[in-house]
């Protein structure tokens, strides 16, 4: 298994916060107040897949590299 992909919609996200908390390590909020990833190889796929659950707006996706 590869790298997982995960992306942030800067247009959906809302900035709750949720994937930073979850996800320490992978996840950060910019200087507008947005999501974004840092690192994806930062915490397991499960979790990743957790942060992609919280997420209020549903902004993040994860896909598992084959």
């Amino acid at each position: 298994m590869g790298n997982p992909k995960v992306e942030v919609d800067q247009q959906m996200c809302i900035g709750s916060g949720n994937c930073v908390e979850v996800a320490e390590g992978v996840f950060q909020l910019n200087d507008e107040e947005k999501a974004e990833v840092v690192d994806p190889t930062a915490q397991p796929i499960d979790v990743l897949r957790e942060a992609e659950k919280q997420c209020p707006v549903a902004a993040i996706t994860v896909e598992e590299d084959e």
